[in-house]
């Protein structure tokens, strides 16, 4: 008994230093030399409950929110960005009572009507605040979305220019764009350029970001001639997936923004950061990591980004409380068992190890689910891994038992691990590497079925499973390369239940999948072909902005809005049902043809539950007219 309490403690122990490094320890320290204030701050005036898209439905910007936000950035800055002026037209006169100027956008979009009005007040609202107004900013980004042409983009910021003669005017978009269209620079007084390490096609990791942001800002002024340049936007997110080694968090954020700001006043450069609170809303577009941008988080709380100590985990004290509570609870299974001196050590390795990791993936999904779907998503993962952390504990007390964790668990956590791989192979760029809970998964079915994959008696589905897995994992390594720590994790999880499926299954040849797989083959380059040639066609997306009256531009928008609000998904998980109701081999088929289409049109979520329905039916015995 005394060797169980013993080693107990130990783990209690560990938990406790591993929660106390990652706390108190591995942290930026203070700089109280890092910089009085910023320059300019990009700011949206919404709760964190609000966003742009509510508008329509009669969302009114609070004065009071606005008061209490300007007077907290007018301690940290002299000037504000705004990217719109519908609905946001109390913002100069607040911005004048606190000291502070504007760099006042509009919004430029593919609709006319509210680009023409968004201009409208842009003019109205520059006349009546010419003592704040520094420059207007005609559009963020419409190049880079390809809202408009560049053409006329140029007469939108002509017409602004003759309308207000006596302020500056500009345009602002990524980098890339102004050295793309660089005729724009004719018709604005200066340049405004986007910088975002994090986000660049090539992504640089925190240690490269800012040598990188220097080298873009010299490429820019020597392509377009001018020194005359505003970095628009630059920033790093505090929490989020990470692109290759460019890692979201805390730390880095403080840093990045402490260096930026050190070398922006060394070369005298004009600058916005971006941002000034965190915008919950972006989390639906741009993932996780588009609403952890700001300085302040969503409840206006101080990040520290500008000084102080910054630590990863500042709650670390209720994380280790989460560890030592597992701990503790699931060693009360060593109370009544005797156990050899190597299975108390396995047992109190594993029971610290899976506590720490359970304690992460509670955290993760603390910061990342976005909505009631994703809350419900974490929570039936966490009560999988939570079973399945007692069931590999109980399994090593009585390892002779296959069925200690019930085969129920295996296939949920498959299946889940299947649904992730997806999202990641083909929506990749905005998801989750939701990899803490998984280990323990993985780690615990390769330990339990290391000796009795004959037992497992698995069929043509699971080997279709296994064989999708693998071919998954490699994408996703294409996708993100090897720089990427998370996503070599995530692999090796999901080629663990590939092997498992796969070993399971030994009895299954490639050649018992030969029709299935070649429908599949045949369906992804009809799906690819579709989406290249047509959904993503940008020359086809610029022709629609000068004429979207014909049949081609009517399809391309309507596809569009299917795939952005979901209803490609949707459609397909119900006729994925309908099929497997029906239980008919061309219903069948065409549920494969649509979950392979909503996977390559990124509505992975639905389309890989769809995908595994379809592919349960084709290969099961006993489908109805397999001939």
């Amino acid at each position: 008994m005394g060797k169980k309490i013993f080693l107990t403690l130990i783990s209690v122990t560990v938990a406790i230093f591993f929660w106390y490094f990652v706390g108190e320890k591995a942290i930026l320290k203070d700089n109280s030399n890092s910089f009085s204030k910023l320059q300019c701050v990009s700011y949206a005036p919404f709760g964190k409950d609000e966003s742009p898209f509510l508008f329509d439905s009669g969302l009114v910007i609070s004065e009071e929110l606005v008061k209490k936000d300007l007077k907290l950035l007018s301690k940290y800055t002299d000037c504000i960005r705004t990217y719109s002026t519908l609905g946001l037209e109390m913002i100069p006169k607040i911005a004048r009572e606190n000291n502070l100027q504007m760099l006042m956008g509009a919004w430029v979009s593919k609709d006319e009507k509210q680009t023409k009005d968004e201009l409208d007040t842009l003019i109205k609202l520059a006349n009546e605040n010419a003592d704040i107004v520094k420059a207007v900013i005609v559009g963020n980004e419409v190049l880079l979305r390809g809202d408009v042409s560049d053409k006329k983009l140029y007469e939108y910021i002509k017409r602004i220019k003759e309308a207000l003669p006596n302020t500056k005017v500009t345009y602002a978009d990524v980098w890339e764009y102004w050295v793309k269209y660089p005729h724009i620079k004719d018709v604005t007084d200066f340049v405004t350029i986007h910088i975002l390490p994090y986000w660049e096609d090539e992504p640089m990791n925190i240690h490269e970001s800012i040598e990188h942001l220097a080298s873009v800002r010299e490429e820019v002024e020597g392509i377009l001639k001018t020194s005359n340049i505003l970095i628009g936007e630059t920033g790093w997110p505090s929490e989020g997936r990470s692109r290759e080694d460019a890692m979201p968090s805390k730390i880095n954020q403080a840093l990045f923004v402490r260096d930026f700001v050190k070398l922006a006043e060394e070369k005298n450069w004009d600058y916005n950061i971006i941002e000034a609170v965190d915008q919950p809303w972006k989390r639906v577009s741009e993932g996780a990591v588009g609403g952890f941008w700001g300085l302040f988080d969503k409840d206006r709380l101080d990040k520290n980004v500008f000084a102080g100590d910054v630590s990863n985990f500042p709650n670390y004290k209720y994380l280790a409380f989460g560890s030592i509570l597992l701990i503790i609870l699931f060693s009360l299974l060593l109370k009544n068992s005797e156990v050899s001196t190597k299975k108390l050590l396995q047992f109190t390795i594993i029971n610290t190890l899976f506590a720490i990791l359970y304690m992460l993936q509670v955290e993760q999904y603390n910061i990342i689910a976005r909505n009631n779907l994703e809350g419900t998503w974490a929570i039936l993962l966490l009560i999988t891994q939570i079973f399945v952390y007692y069931f590999m504990l109980s399994h090593i007390l009585k390892p002779k038992r296959i069925d200690v964790i019930p085969s129920v668990f295996f296939y949920l956590s498959a299946f889940f691990a299947f649904i992730l791989s997806m999202n990641l192979a083909f929506n990749g760029r905005y998801e989750n590497f939701e990899i803490y809970g998984f280990i323990i998964l993985a780690i615990s079915f390769l330990w339990l079925y290391s000796t009795q994959y004959e037992k497992l008696n698995f069929g043509k589905f699971e080997k279709a499973l296994s064989l999708v897995l693998v071919l998954s994992s490699i994408l996703i390594v294409y996708n993100e390369t090897f720089l990427n720590i998370f996503s070599n994790i995530w692999v090796i999880i999901a080629l663990i239940f590939a092997y498992i499926l796969n070993k399971g299954a030994k009895n299954i040849g490639l050649c018992d999948l030969k029709q299935v797989s070649i429908y599949t083959l045949i369906f992804v380059a009809i799906f690819v072909a579709f989406k290249v040639g047509f959904v993503s066609n940008k020359e086809l997306a610029i022709a629609c902005n000068l004429d979207s009256n014909s049949l081609s531009c009517s399809v391309k928008d309507f596809m569009g809005a299917s795939i952005y609000f979901g209803y490609v998904g949707l459609i397909t998980i119900i006729f994925a049902i309908i099929a497997f109701v029906v239980n008919k081999k061309s219903f069948s088929i065409i549920a494969l043809f649509l979950s392979i289409g909503s996977l390559i049109l990124s509505n992975t979520f639905l389309g890989a539950i769809s995908f595994m329905i379809a592919i349960y039916l084709l290969t099961k015995e006993d489908i109805k007219n397999l001939q």
